[in-house]
């Protein structure tokens, strides 16, 4: 199961997802996913709304900024069954476990690879990849989109040279004064000279 990258404003649910990645793997939704909260997810030009019920039964509409997510992150599981394929799961990745949103589950590599490539560029977000065995997600290749990672993360310039191009401070209170007509003045000269 996935859903497209280049559909925008796409309504689904994401246990549907953890559900159909718990099928392929054998394995239980918590110990996949963990405490993620299930629910109603929409993925916006800039933001995902992530709509869902607490336990008390009030509803829940979190906005999160796409900006606020690490990347696209790919994961690969085994099933307990020998012989069986190797999993992959596409997610949002964010710091908080709870807002990382899964995008596909599926035994199919390729399909997995165009879809992690597809939202890393229509979102400009960074490939990320978790290797068996291994709980926290690394960098794929060190590269935003086809960019390096350490060529586009620049270290940062004095504070003030944002403003280098305007006015200094003390002139920015000033008014430039406009000039008024002339007045054109004649008249002989007074000065005594023998």
């Amino acid at each position: 199961m996935r859903v497209d990258p280049h559909d925008l404003n796409k309504r689904f649910h994401s246990s549907k997802l953890r559900t159909k990645a718990a099928e392929l793997t054998g394995q239980s939704e918590t110990d996949l996913f963990g405490d993620q909260v299930p629910g109603h997810v929409q993925i916006k030009e800039n933001q995902v709304l992530v709509e869902c019920r607490l336990s008390s039964g009030l509803p829940l509409i979190v906005r999160v900024p796409l900006s606020y997510y690490r990347g696209i992150g790919a994961r690969y599981l085994t099933s307990n069954q020998p012989g069986s394929p190797i999993i992959c799961v596409l997610e949002l990745v964010h710091n908080d476990p709870h807002l990382c949103i899964p995008l596909f589950a599926g035994g199919d590599l390729e399909d997995a690879a165009v879809d992690w490539q597809s939202w890393s560029r229509r979102y400009g977000l960074v490939l990320l990849h978790q290797p068996l065995g291994v709980e926290n997600f690394v960098p794929a290749d060190g590269s935003v989109h086809g960019q390096c990672l350490t060529e586009s993360l620049s270290k940062a310039r004095r504070h003030h040279s944002h403003f280098a191009a305007r006015r200094p401070r003390f002139l920015t209170r000033r008014k430039v004064g406009v000039a008024g007509a002339m007045p054109l003045v004649s008249g002989r000269e007074m000065i005594a000279r023998n």
